[in-house]
């Protein structure tokens, strides 16, 4: 049997699919332990994995925030510091003895939608996770581009205001970025900012929260659209300009923001038609991922199939 595993920042996913299955045959979601140190982490997912119950692992593919260089050592861990150059891939080679894939989580999700989602029918594509941070991916003539050591496809930490500078809390290499704009954090930041203006907006004086948001939104609350129009604008800049530079047509949105609101890439795609380069600007798509949050664990279990194929024997 094939593993996917997707490790969140809070949970974790788990599937478990026959070789040369789309269709899982058990699937499970636990607590991530998120200040666990590294032999502790290697401990809890070697004792969830066999949890599964597998009789063999023909494979165990794994997605994770954070930049995953070629030997699986995870070289920058937003959400789990503690795992900074800790060989996990390793780890779990020795203990569970068989082969294991350590990537990037929008990776492994770009490959789901490469194989059987949105971006089946294309050869390349670029792809963008939307949730508490912004990930990206690259698949060029339907493989994952890893770059150098594995840091290809951050759409997020794109620079998209170079005004931007000495923000108390932030490393350099945040300031000014996608992500700080397009996050989750600064999708709430900007409805509560806009909300100031409009006193009859449901959302007015009151907690804002994703679900609160859409409601609005849906419900046609000025605020929330006014908000969702901001949003759509810098994501789009930020997506033209990507596309400038790689010269693609097809992106693919996923991700929890775009599963709450669906019409997103159709808002994304009027801002990408009006910024991006004309010769290009017709053929542009922008699609909506089909696997939802189960697109990670599920790409990671196809992306373990075909690292194990292509080995030699």
């Amino acid at each position: 049997m094939l593993v996917g595993v997707d490790i969140g920042a809070s949970r974790t996913k788990l599937v478990v699919l026959p070789p040369g299955s789309q269709q899982p045959v058990r699937q499970r979601v636990v607590e991530t332990p998120v200040g666990a140190s590294p032999q502790e982490f290697l401990a809890w997912l070697v004792g969830e994995l066999q949890a599964l119950h597998v009789e063999r692992f023909a494979g165990v593919g794994i997605g994770i925030a954070g930049i995953v260089n070629r030997r699986g050592e995870l070289l920058l861990a937003p959400n789990l510091p503690r795992l900074r150059s800790f060989p996990l891939q390793q780890g779990l080679k020795e203990q569970l003895r068989c082969p294991v894939l350590l990537d990037n989580d929008a990776n492994v999700a770009a490959w789901a939608e490469a194989l059987y989602g949105a971006a089946r029918d294309v050869e390349s594509f670029l792809y963008v996770t939307l949730g508490t941070g912004v990930g990206g991916a690259l698949v060029l003539e339907r493989r994952v581009w890893r770059g150098v050591d594995g840091a290809a496809g951050e759409i997020g930490h794109m620079v998209v205001d170079i005004t931007a500078t000495g923000i108390t809390g932030l490393p350099p290499y945040r300031i000014g970025v996608l992500e700080e704009y397009t996050g989750m954090s600064a999708l709430l930041r900007c409805a509560a900012s806009v909300v100031r203006r409009y006193p009859h907006s449901e959302l007015f004086a009151q907690p804002i929260t994703l679900d609160a948001l859409v409601r609005a939104y849906h419900a046609g609350d000025e605020a929330a659209q006014e908000c969702l129009v901001w949003y759509s604008w810098v994501l789009g800049i930020g997506i033209a300009s990507a596309l400038a530079l790689l010269g693609l047509q097809v992106v693919v949105l996923g991700g929890g923001i775009v599963e709450a609101i669906p019409q997103l890439p159709e808002l994304v795609a009027r801002v990408v038609h009006e910024r991006a380069l004309p010769p290009l600007a017709p053929a542009i798509q922008i699609r909506r991922a089909q696997f939802g949050s189960w697109a990670g664990a599920l790409g990671a279990a196809w992306l373990v199939a075909e690292y194990v194929s292509s080995a030699p024997p």
